[in-house]
This record gives C-alpha cells, sequence and structure tokens, in this order.
C-alpha cells in the first residue's frame, strides 16, 4: 500500500477540488507571565498580558481548502464572512496560500472568529465570536452561481459544515445532485444537527463525538464493526468514515468494514486535524484508491499535523516523508 500512496501524492498536483461551507478565523494569541504586569488597581493578584506572538490562520471550511493548497492541489473556496476587517484578513491568507477564493460579505453577521490564549505555552481558553443564523435565500443564490461557474472540471467535492447557518438541505442536495451529474464525488464533514442536508454524499466523515450523538453507545457496544454497521444504515450515502482521535479511524463501505489504527507520533495539537482528513480523503478517493486506502493516506496526513501547533497543514515533501518511513 505504501507503493501506491506514494504514486497517488504525486497526482496531488494535477486535480482541482471545491470546498464549500464555514470558513472561520482562528486566531493563537501567545502570553508570558514573564512579560506580562500586575493590575492589582483593578482587581489584586490579576495581571495584565501582552500577547507577543499572534497567529491568524484560515479554520473551518479554509482549513480544509489551506491543506489542499499546501499539497499543491488547485483549490476553490467558495464561502461567507461578515462585512467587516477580518474579510480582509481572509482574503490576505488564502491569497498567499495560493487559494481561489470567493469570500462571499452578509452584512447581518460577523466573520465567524475564534480566538485561543495560551499562557506559558499552556492552552487556556478560546473565544468565539459567530452568529448562526441561517444564511439569506439571496446569499445562497450567490453561493450557487458561484459555485455553477467553478464545478466544471472539478475532480472532488468538499462539504465542510460547523453548523454555523451555511447548508440547508435544498442547498446541498441541489450541490450534490449536480456533482453526480459530472461524476464529481463528494465528501461530507457534517454537525449532527444537518445529518438530513447531505443524503446521496459520496463520503460522510463523523468525528467520534459526533458518532456518538448520532447513535448513542456508539463506542460502548464492545464491537465496532458492528457500532459502525449500524451508523451507516442511518444514512443514504455509500461510504463512511469515523474519525477516532487517538485510535486512528474506521470505515465501511456497504460491503468491508476497516480499522486504520493512528500512526504513533508524538501528538503536539489536534486542532483542525479532522480538516486534513477530508481533504486526504478526498483526493485519495478521486485517484481511484478505495476506501480503506483513501483512510489509510488520511491517517497518515493526520500524523503529520498533529506534530505541529495550532491549526496546521502539510506540504507533498512532509507527507512523502512519513510514508516512506512506515514500514509495509
Amino acid at each position: 500500500m505504501k507503493i501506491k500512496k506514494l504514486d497517488v501524492i504525486k497526482k496531488f498536483r494535477d486535480l482541482k477540488v471545491i470546498v464549500l461551507g464555514d470558513v472561520m478565523l482562528d486566531i493563537y494569541d501567545f502570553c508570558y507571565t514573564s512579560e506580562s504586569k500586575p493590575i492589582s488597581s483593578e482587581k489584586p493578584g490579576k495581571r495584565a498580558y501582552k500577547a507577543l506572538d499572534s497567529i491568524k490562520t484560515l479554520g473551518g471550511a479554509g482549513n480544509v481548502a489551506a491543506n489542499l493548497s499546501s499539497l499543491g492541489v488547485s483549490t476553490v473556496l467558495i464561502t461567507v464572512c461578515g462585512k467587516d476587517g477580518h474579510y480582509f484578513t481572509l482574503q490576505a491568507l488564502a491569497d498567499k496560500l495560493n487559494i481561489h477564493h470567493f469570500f462571499i460579505q452578509d452584512k447581518s453577521r460577523p466573520t465567524t472568529t475564534k480566538t485561543r490564549l495560551y499562557i506559558d505555552d499552556e492552552y487556556l481558553l478560546r473565544r468565539d465570536d459567530e452568529v448562526i443564523t441561517q444564511l439569506s435565500p439571496e446569499i445562497t443564490a450567490i453561493l450557487m452561481n458561484e459555485f455553477k461557474r467553478e464545478v466544471k472540471g472539478t475532480d472532488a467535492v468538499i462539504l465542510s459544515d460547523y453548523n454555523k447557518g451555511f447548508f440547508t438541505e435544498e442547498f446541498s442536495q441541489h450541490i450534490i445532485s449536480l456533482c453526480k451529474e459530472r461524476n464529481v464525488p463528494v465528501v461530507v464533514d457534517f454537525k449532527p444537527a444537518n445529518k438530513t442536508c447531505f443524503k446521496g454524499a459520496d463520503i460522510i466523515v463523523p468525528n467520534r463525538p459526533e458518532a456518538e450523538s448520532m447513535q448513542p453507545g456508539f463506542l460502548d457496544r464492545g464491537n465496532l464493526e458492528q457500532a459502525t454497521r449500524s451508523l451507516y444504515n442511518l444514512f443514504e450515502c455509500p461510504n463512511l468514515v469515523v474519525t477516532l482521535g487517538s485510535s486512528g479511524l474506521c470505515g465501511y463501505d456497504g460491503n468491508v468494514f476497516f480499522e486504520v489504527p493512528a500512526n504513533k507520533v508524538e501528538v503536539i495539537d489536534g486542532v483542525g486535524c479532522g480538516d486534513t482528513v477530508r481533504a486526504c480523503l478526498a483526493l485519495g478517493f478521486a485517484l481511484g484508491l478505495n476506501l480503506h486506502e483513501a483512510g489509510s493516506l488520511a491517517n497518515d496526513a493526520a500524523a503529520v499535523v498533529l506534530q505541529k501547533v495550532g491549526t496546521a497543514t502539510l506540504s507533498r515533501n512532509e507527507l512523502e516523508a512519513f510514508i516512506e518511513k512506515q514500514k509495509e
């Protein structure tokens, strides 16, 4: 399987992939006690911190697109953001990563922003700024028109749903129907609240908590294969992959169940790892790997980004080097 995966990676540069979904701006503020000062005049025992390092990255659907682009894939990102200053930040980040992007500005909502605070390298808290109301029909129509313009010549489509109001059943089904007409595989990461929106997609990829939410006791059954088959039966989709965190991932294609154990690496940060998995699943599947093989490739990619801080991506060289080191 190693040789097959390495051959597939060489073909990434030949692909075009569209990503649609909820984009976020991920901000990481790193503060240190040694550089802080007491503010007892406001509240005894408290200190004022200044972020010595503030990192901004594309999150959500943006991180899926960032992973694809860093792997050499021609990437299109179609999404919605607020009519605010973060719009320009998102544009600059996407331009830097060579992502062809359509950030549709919606004045009724802010850009979804997740700010993570680290003090002395300890992840302390996260502040979310967002509005999760449904997009207006006018905004959805603009998104669909952009998608129709870009879908020609596309090799795969990834729908990245974070339940921020981007997807409706009608919108999702229209996208999936257009892809079926063109034999373009659709990979979906969705939140359980929207599970009915994505019937007919080629691969659905919930994580372990989402699987548990949709099928209580998913991991308590004592038989992962039976639990996965039962979860599969909840959907009208031909392929299911469940990411299992430190246990790797598993999947079922209607005939064959498989497990892929997690690679043994030093885990630095798991933020955004699922986005990497979805991106590489789509690439492997689009290039002819079966579900198990694509899952194995995605699992290897996840191991690379797990060794990085924050919402991270990986290059083709990094992925190839990691796979080269693995035993057959």
